[in-house]
């Protein structure tokens, strides 16, 4: 498959009409935006459940502002969360982006296959206005996980997921979230909360912990991600080694800049975590090259930012 590359806009195409229909034929799902709120969500909601309720992936990053991200936005993420245990959330709290712009990404993934993505990038928040009415801009990259530009698209998306200044909010952090939401909307804007709400910002910060998934160090790491992605839709089947080395390859080398990846080496990391060492995979009886994750595997996988 051949990069293709397109530029559309909100008055031709809406980009939640175009990000629907995506999703519609889409295994995963990966947003960073700078603004989110329960107008822009509530129009991929549903293609959102559909992709974690057939054991899909979603991931998605946004800024919370104290002014555009609304509670019931980020409480009904919260909740997602916790039903979908194979759901990333995180946010970047800042109490007025749309002062300091400290945060500012618009990057969506989409994910058919192992190995086919679409990747968005332009000017729409995750919000109605950026979705649907507003004057935007933006370009759609179709291609697969040897290309240079998804390559470069997969990389940046990991980098701001993993940031360490992010962090994953909470039930505690939902209500209190409403709570400063409701005061600060009455005052004008500011980088930093006014002194009569420092003690209220101090508890939300405390409320949750920094976001504790990982991206894959080890090479058993990357077969874990691997096999998580073959999983989909067959979590109790088993997958050729073959086939589970080119994913933790391509993956490994977007990951590392192209860094060499060891065949040998990813092959006694696969076989020694087989029941002895860390019990994270099995093999199928009878076979020598057929392998999916342990219990114990996929427990461990979920910590993994894939």
């Amino acid at each position: 498959m051949s990069i293709t590359i397109q530029a559309i806009d909100n008055q031709q195409t809406p980009l939640g009409e175009f990000l629907r229909a995506e999703l519609s034929e889409s295994r995963e799902f990966m947003a960073a935006s700078a603004f989110l709120n329960s107008g822009g969500l509530a129009i991929i909601e549903g293609e959102l459940r559909r992709i974690l309720e057939s054991d899909g992936r979603v991931s998605i990053v946004h800024g919370a502002d104290f002014t555009i991200a609304n509670p019931s936005a980020i409480r009904t993420l919260v909740d997602m969360k916790t039903r979908y245990p194979q759901m990333s959330y995180r946010v970047h709290r800042d109490w007025s982006l749309t002062h300091s712009q400290s945060f500012h990404p618009k990057l969506y993934i989409a994910r058919k296959d192992p190995r086919n993505y679409c990747a968005v990038i332009g000017s729409s928040n995750l919000t109605r206005g950026g979705l649907q009415r507003n004057t935007e801009v933006n370009a759609v990259i179709r291609g697969n996980d040897s290309d240079p530009t998804i390559r470069d698209c997969l990389s940046i998306y990991g980098k701001i997921h993993n940031s360490p200044s992010l962090v994953e909010p909470n039930d505690d952090f939902a209500d209190k979230y409403a709570d400063l939401y409701q005061r600060a909307k009455r005052l004008p804007l500011s980088d930093e909360p006014p002194s009569n709400l420092k003690g209220i910002w101090d508890d939300l910060t405390a409320s949750v912990p920094p976001a504790n998934t990982r991206a894959p160090a080890t090479l058993y790491d990357y077969a874990a991600v691997a096999i998580t992605r073959l999983s989909e839709g067959n979590p109790d089947g088993y997958f050729d080694f073959v086939e589970i080395r080119l994913i933790a390859q391509r993956l490994f080398e977007i990951a590392n800049d192209g860094a060499t990846f060891r065949n040998n080496s990813f092959s006694n990391e696969v076989t020694t975590n087989i029941g002895k060492k860390r019990d994270l995979f099995e093999r199928r009886a009878g076979t020598k090259s057929e392998y999916r994750l342990s219990p114990k595997g996929r427990d461990y996988a979920r910590g993994l930012a894939i």
